[in-house]
Order: structure tokens, then sequence, then C-alpha cells
């Protein structure tokens, strides 16, 4: 099992584990900075970001090495709140650069005047399908990608003779009924990404009709993914051997386990993904935007890449080396779900609120 002090620490949007940064800002709620001196320090450029995301100190001692700067994390609760809280400052940004924002995010970021133009180097050796296209394209730059599915406890289901469920219809069976557990798409990054992919998945027609079938059946929504996946999932302790997460999740249980276990206890229900990106992207009005430019560029080079899988548990978006244990554990589903950026930037909220009145 996970121990619980190891991984509470990683939590949210893309699955991960550890924060080795710690949150700085404001948390007065007056919008002010706590250190003046620390806005002006050339030597220092802020990221903002999500409370899970994972700093690598090697990844940060490169980046001093070669620019003589430090990397400060600030920290904004999840995706969903970092953007929000940019959106509110924007042109006087709390930080230099954000990262975070998904493709669920994407359209709402670029709606707003948020982000200065960025041409990193580097960028030529990311995956068009990856990449903005068309208005945009130089604002935000991805940096990782990873997709939410179904994690199965395959240990709990062979202790309770069950079949392990290999699709999203497998979880409106009543053999199935109460055990399983999902994030809400009003308050969480993989519970949107989830009702994305249904939507992708059953249609206009269909996918309300999906949603009322898995909630007929016990389906438990929880707020966040550490609630989930700490508070319900059998992994970890709870009674719910069915969680949604991620699909670089079972290789984190095995790096994380203290050397309790030498394969995952998860398996992940390929049928289930929907594909995630995540973008960096300059803030406009901070005042140091050739080192902002630079650190977005910087987290396309390979030192800053290669850290990726197991610092945060995604995969990096350059062809670098992957670690053991994601080669043999975590998946990368052939024909992942979701909908096109700009279709889900005008439909979200619309979305959202359907699956609210049906759900809440």
């Amino acid at each position: 099992m996970i121990t619980a002090p190891a991984l509470a620490r990683r939590a949210a949007a893309f699955v991960a584990f550890v924060v080795l940064a710690t949150a700085c800002g404001d948390d007065n709620g007056n919008g002010d900075a706590e250190s003046p001196e620390q806005d002006t320090t050339a030597d220092v450029v802020r990221l903002v970001t999500y409370d899970s995301f994972a700093l690598s100190d090697d990844a940060a001692a490169e980046f001093e090495a070669r620019t003589g700067a430090t990397i400060e994390v600030i920290a904004s609760g999840d995706a969903g709140t970092t953007l929000t809280r940019a959106l509110l400052a924007a042109g006087a940004p709390e930080g230099d650069v954000i990262f975070g924002i998904d493709d669920t995010l994407a359209g709402r970021a670029l709606a707003e005047d948020l982000l200065e133009p960025v041409s990193p180097a580097g960028l030529d050796r990311v995956p068009a399908d990856l990449r903005i296209e068309g208005e945009g394209a130089d604002l935000l730059v991805p940096i990782d990608t990873g997709d939410v599915c179904m994690n199965v406890d395959a240990e709990w289901f062979a202790d309770s003779g069950l079949e392990v469920p290999v699709t999203l219809d497998d979880l409106t069976e009543p053999d199935y009924r109460d055990l399983t557990v999902v994030q809400s798409p009003v308050t969480s990054s993989p519970g949107l990404a989830f009702l994305i992919g249904t939507i992708d998945r059953y249609g206009d027609d269909g996918w309300q009709d999906y949603w009322s079938s898995l909630d007929d059946n016990g389906v438990l929504v929880r707020p966040s993914w550490d609630d989930a996946y700490y508070g319900d999932y059998t992994v970890s302790g709870g009674d719910r051997p069915i969680v949604l997460s991620y699909a670089s999740s079972p290789p984190a249980e095995v790096v994380f386990s203290e050397g309790t276990r030498t394969e995952p206890a998860s398996v992940v229900m390929t049928d289930s993904c929907t594909r995630q990106i995540e973008y960096a992207g300059v803030l406009r009005g901070t005042d140091r935007p050739e080192l902002a430019a630079e650190l977005v560029e910087f987290m396309l080079d390979d030192a800053w890449q290669s850290e990726l899988p197991l610092t945060n548990f995604v995969f990096p978006v350059v062809d670098v080396p992957l670690p053991e244990e994601f080669e043999l554990w975590a998946e990368r589903p052939d024909s992942p779900m979701g909908l096109d950026s700009e279709l889900v930037d005008e439909r979200r909220d619309d979305w959202v609120e359907s699956w609210r009145e049906l759900m809440e």
C-alpha cells in the first residue's frame, strides 16, 4: 500500500505525489505581495502553478547554473484556481510564468489578455498535435502530457473473486455497484477531463444517460483527486477499488512504497482514458520578461523534461529516455478520449452546469 504521508503531498491535475516546492505569496487575500523586495529581485523567477506541482531539485539547480536565477514556486490551489487567480491579477501578476493550464482551460486563458508571446527554442521538438494551433500558438507552450483514467485495484478484485472491469460501460453493471469514486468536474481538473471524455464517447445525446447510470450504480463523487485517491481508494485504505486517477499512477505506487512493493496493485482501464496536455506561458505585466521567457524555454530542455516522469508523474513532450518504472507500468492509450479545445471552451460551462443539475 502507498504510504499516506509520502503521497499526500502530490494530488490534483496530473498524478503527482511529492511537493518539493513551497507556496509563496500573500495568503491574507489583499492581493499585495508579501515582500516587495522579492518582486524586484532580478535573480528570482516566480513560477505560478498548482499546489501539487513538484519542482525537481536537479532541474532547478541546472537552471540556476545557466542563468544565475533561482526558481520560486507560488502555489495557488488546483489548476482551475491557479488560472482564476492569475486572471484576476492580469497585468499585475504575482509571478512571472504560469504553468498547469491544461487543454480544458486553455481557451479560457487565451480569451483574456493574460499572457505575453514567447517563442522558445526547442518548440520544434514538440509534436504538432500537442501544440496550440492558430491564434494563441505563441502564448501557451506545451510542457507535458498525461491521461486521466480509471485505476482499478487488481489485488482487491482478485481477493473478491470479481472480474476486473475493462470498459466504461462495465462501471454501470450491478457487479460494480458502489465500487467507483470520481472527482467533480466543478472543482477538479481530472473530474472535468473525465466529463469531457464521456461527452466524446457518448455524444450530446448520451452522456447524461451514462452519468445517470453511474449515479444509479452508486458512483461516489468527491471534490478533489486527493479526497478520492487518499480518502476512498482501497489502495490507500478506503473502500472503493475503482478510482479516477492517471495512467501514470501505477508506477508511483512502486516509487513511493518505500521498498514494500515491486509492482503496483493498480491497473489502468485504458478504455476510460482522456488525454491532457499542460502548458506554460509568460504572464503579461511581469517585470522580468526575458528571464520568464528563459524559464519557459528551459522547461522544454532535456534537463527539465527528463525529470518530469518521477517528479510529477507525467510524460515529457520531447523525446527523452523514460525511467524504468514508466516503461514497465505507465500506460499510453492508443486512442484516448477528448474533444477539440475550442469546442470545450465554447461548451464547458454549459456541460458542467448540466452535470451539476444531474448529479448534485
